[in-house]
């Protein structure tokens, strides 16, 4: 069967509800009864921001207003090879509808782990629900002041930490990361610890995240991650872009992009080059190293979910 790609305009479309809107795929096309996210093919000369208002418009009849790039996948089916450009959409005019007779639902966006989508759109899932920041928890003297500055980083907004204290006894850790992972619940975000895999299975733990180390080790055993909780990894090479990818992974870190003091003497990846491999992962990343709260829109420009940090959160 011969092959053919197609390029791909959709739209992460959100309301005012924190919501996502859903279409169905008519039972007649190319992964026919599965829900996707609004959009359709880039004609020829046409950019992509001007297919998907053409697109949402004809689909929909609505008249987008407001939109941000948010992650591209590039995917490989049996018939055809698909490049999904995926922007997110926070203003629009009019109200959604199923234009072409499609049903169309808002669903919750944590919701939408429930739906049924086509294999190329399950990157997009985990865009849609992840935050625009990452924490990565930093020095403290007392823990005290671990949940004094853990509670300012709530109520600042973060809904996505990594716990990292490689200072602290095992014991200690736990105890700590079991109140700071009920602390993260209540304030509507998720706490992701570093550790054994075999945390996973723990009912309290939200997820985990993978040094580079323990990603090489899992992929070589063929090991792969099929529950419901958060896996990240931390990644600084096409090679383990593919290798999260392979353990499955929800998303990763790409580090270093810019010199940083936590780890002088290393050669950061530069920005150009961390946009040539966040543009070749299939699956959310988060630029790390040498970043701030102002360089979010250069790295959501060039594809990335957002940035992850120490001190910029901290």
């Amino acid at each position: 069967m011969s092959s053919q790609s197609v390029h791909v305009a959709a739209a992460v479309i959100e309301n005012n509800k924190g919501e996502v809107l859903l279409a169905l795929r008519p039972k007649d096309k190319h992964q026919g009864g599965l829900w996707e996210f609004p959009g359709g093919k880039v004609e020829v000369l046409e950019s992509v921001k001007d297919a998907l208002v053409r697109e949402l418009k004809e689909e929909l009849g609505i008249t987008v207003s407001c939109s941000s790039p948010l992650i591209r996948i590039h995917h490989t089916y049996p018939d055809k090879s698909v490049l999904l450009d995926v922007w997110r959409v926070t203003a629009f005019g009019g109200e959604p509808r199923g234009c072409e007779g499609q049903e169309v639902r808002w669903v919750a966006r944590e919701d939408l782990r429930y739906y049924d989508f086509p294999a190329a759109n399950r990157p997009i899932v985990s865009a849609a629900i992840l935050p625009d920041n990452y924490l990565i928890t930093g020095q403290f003297e007392t823990h005290e002041a671990f949940f004094e500055r853990l509670q300012a980083a709530f109520e600042a907004g973060i809904k996505l930490t990594q716990f990292r204290a490689p200072w602290l006894e095992p014991r200690d850790y736990r105890c700590l990361a079991a109140k700071a992972a009920k602390l993260s619940r209540a304030s509507g975000g998720r706490l992701l610890l570093k550790g054994d895999v075999a945390l996973l299975t723990e009912v309290w733990v939200d997820g985990l995240h993978l040094t580079s180390g323990q990603l090489h080790k899992l992929y070589e055993t063929g090991w792969r991650y099929q529950g419901d909780k958060l896996l990240a990894a931390s990644c600084h090479s096409i090679e383990e872009l593919f290798q999260a990818v392979q353990v499955g992974c929800g998303f990763v870190t790409l580090s270093p992009v810019r010199e940083t003091a936590s780890h002088p003497g290393v050669e950061p990846l530069g920005v150009e080059h961390a946009a040539k491999l966040t543009d070749m992962a299939i699956l959310p990343v988060y630029w790390l190293g040498g970043m701030g709260e102002g360089d979010e829109y250069e790295a959501k420009s060039a594809g990335a979910q957002g940035v992850a940090g120490i001190s910029c959160y901290w």
